[in-house]
């Protein structure tokens, strides 16, 4: 007797594509996994594969064979596609169930069907339980999915029956891996270079109103098996995982993480993969995130360590519900990152409840002035369907006044991308007007390209140390000599940017493409950067203006020979595509070594003697522009490879060094 054929069942977790880099399907995998240990879906459904490509939503569906159920994970950063997708799905087979779930799904769900017709069912919060519930209810002889807590279905043409909450997956042991049983081994055979994420614990104790990841997943921490996670990390060695990200909240909060990246450093060194991990740290920073990151730089694994803030405005940190640690443990904590040469990288959001342009500058300067130089990231504010901040009252009781703009999909490959994608950012707010945030977004750009990638960083940290000249001075003056100067390099730089700042609160897109650094979507300040390094020479002829305009405005005393000095320091330390890989030059004064203390918050005297400055360079590009933004724009950003780090400083006698 034959068979009866099964029910066929597609699962979609679109991700972005990185030239040829692409994300295996975690959260879908994780599904099907669980799904296949349960034998009546084992007898009735054939998983017919994962849709995980950005490709043309009909030739997708064109490729399909016959679905009934098609799942769907959905995030903000494939939430159009998704509907696109699933529209097409529904108008070519009107019987299939699309099922939809992840973090975008919204919890409020009363008009949803009217407004999505091609959806069947949302799923709310943790899906694996819930979605094997909808398959076993689909073979039953009448199905009635309103049985199954955990989900909001369509009922009649349009109306909404939202379930009651289920429980969480409370033993988190009975979900299987994805990657140890074979569920993306087909996959593999495809010619991509596969990153990987994997889940160590879910849940999140922090409870910030910007962000939904407390409400998706609750506020108790469950862990996932050690065993389970050390065989995965074997996988992902195995399997050539170049690029292993970490999908928790708070990875370093459980003391068994210090454990799984010393397992992530053996099996690196036993195969050569995962190369690079990236993670979320946990909010507050401890001694165990600081050996976490020493282990994982030691063997050339990390890719920066987070300190984030998102604020040091105490109004806005009580509006959003968020704590962050002492700005003296801070420093403390930088220091003690910098003596070991670990990467950090602290997180700003611009924006928010409560801030306004004042308060907004005056953490960034508390942030630098505490030591941290190389990466400040500022993300303006989004507004997340299942956040606090994305509630009604919310929204009304602080003014936010928000514009939907393309998703800024930096470092993606931009051709072809059939649908855009979406987010609401905040651009106005009851204590920020909408140019204040302007004024604040330029800031912010000029601190991250000028400052943070170095191109006048040693200036901006010299008029600080010798003269008490506020970051916040600097840089506002540098942003007012490029907004009057329009014949320059930075004002042409500061003309395109307030000019992409203008699309932008009209709704068009952030995106910046330079053709000969690579089809490659750049920010903004990462755009500025690589323009100007590649006119280096002529960017610091206009420093050198710049700087002795500033000098004469703030009625500064300084030598003329120090000043040549730091200038040439400067544009030296720089690195540019035509760096080449040994730079030697002569100095009057000990500015290698008065550096190095500046930035470990110390302070010694300058020197009137002479110096031989040796820069070495681990590579140089040649010219090959694509290969230098990215390695040091793209992947070197977080881990500050903008400026040469190999430095010696050689005192001598003058006859010896004069030219």
């Amino acid at each position: 007797m034959n068979e009866p054929p099964k029910h066929n069942i597609y699962l979609c977790q679109v991700n972005n594509q990185y030239g040829n880099n692409v994300f295996l399907p975690n959260s879908v995998g994780m599904l099907q996994a669980y799904c296949l240990t349960i034998d009546k879906i084992k007898e009735c459904f054939d998983f017919k594969g994962f849709l995980y490509l950005r490709e043309d939503p009909q030739q997708v569906v064109d490729k399909l064979e016959n679905p009934e159920i098609v799942g769907i994970s959905c995030y903000v950063w494939n939430w159009e596609y998704n509907k696109v997708l699933a529209s097409a799905i529904k108008k070519k087979y009107p019987e299939c169930l699309i099922v939809l779930g992840g973090p975008h799904v919204p919890n409020q769900s009363d008009n949803f069907f009217l407004n999505h017709p091609f959806a069947d069912i949302l799923v709310h919060h943790e899906g694996e339980l819930v979605f094997s519930e909808i398959l076993l209810e689909y073979i039953s002889p009448s199905p009635d999915y309103s049985q199954i807590p955990g989900l909001s279905v369509k009922v009649g043409v349009a109306q909404t029956l939202k379930t009651p909450s289920r429980e969480r997956t409370l033993e988190l042991s009975v979900l299987p891996s994805p990657y140890l049983d074979g569920v993306f081994d087909d996959l593999l055979k495809n010619p991509y270079d596969f990153h990987a994420s994997q889940e160590t614990h879910r849940g999140c104790p922090y409870s910030c109103t910007f962000c939904d990841w407390g409400s998706a997943v609750m506020t108790k921490v469950r862990a996932f098996d050690d065993e389970k996670l050390t065989n995965e990390i074997e996988w992902f060695g195995k399997n050539k995982i170049d690029l292993l990200y970490n999908c928790d909240a708070n990875y370093g909060m459980l003391p068994r993480d210090f454990d799984l990246t010393v397992t992530m450093t053996k099996v690196k060194s036993k195969y050569g993969f995962p190369n690079k991990f990236r993670a979320a740290y946990a909010k507050k920073s401890n001694n165990r995130i600081f050996e976490i990151a020493k282990v994982l730089n030691d063997s050339d694994m990390c890719k920066g360590v987070t300190l984030s803030f998102q604020s040091l405005d105490e109004r806005t940190l009580e509006l959003v519900k968020r704590k962050n640690i002492k700005v003296s443990d801070f420093e403390n904590l930088l220091k003690k990152y910098r003596e070991e040469s670990i990467p950090t990288y602290t997180e700003i959001i611009l924006g928010m409840p409560g801030e306004t342009y004042e308060s907004f500058v005056e953490g960034i300067d508390r942030l630098i002035s505490a030591g941290q130089h190389e990466a400040l990231n500022i993300y303006t504010c989004t507004v997340l369907p299942n956040s606090e901040m994305g509630d009604p009252e919310y929204i009304k009781k602080n003014g936010i006044e928000t514009v939907k703009v393309p998703v800024l999909l930096i470092h993606s490959t931009p051709a072809e991308d059939p649908v855009t994608e979406y987010y609401n950012t905040v651009v106005q707010t009851n204590t920020m007007s909408r140019d204040d945030w302007k004024k604040t977004f330029m800031f912010s750009w000029a601190i991250q390209c000028f400052h943070c990638f170095s191109l006048t960083q040693y200036l901006a940290v010299f008029f600080h140390a010798e003269y008490g000249v506020s970051y916040t001075r600097f840089y506002e003056y540098l942003l007012e000599y490029a907004r009057k100067n329009t014949f320059g390099l930075m004002g042409r730089q500061y003309e395109l940017v307030s000019n992409l700042l203008e699309r932008v609160l009209k709704g068009e897109a952030w995106d910046v493409i330079i053709p000969k650094y690579g089809n490659v979507v750049w920010p903004a300040e990462e755009a500025t950067f690589l323009n100007l390094v590649d006119s280096k020479e002529e960017f610091y002829e206009e420093v050198k203006l710049f700087i002795e305009k500033f000098v004469e405005n703030m009625g500064l005393d300084i030598q003329d020979d120090l000043l040549s000095d730091l200038l040439v320091y400067q544009s030296n330390m720089v690195k540019s595509p035509t760096s080449p890989r040994r730079i030697e030059f002569n100095i009057q004064h000990n500015l290698q070594d008065y550096f190095q203390h500046v930035f470990f918050g110390e302070k010694i005297p300058l020197e009137n003697r002479y110096h031989r400055i040796e820069v070495y360079s681990d590579k140089g590009y040649s010219g090959n522009l694509e290969a230098f933004a990215k390695e040091v724009v793209w992947y070197g950003r977080k881990g500050g490879q903008f400026k040469h780090s190999n430095v010696n400083s050689i005192p001598a006698n003058s006859v010896f060094l004069k030219p």
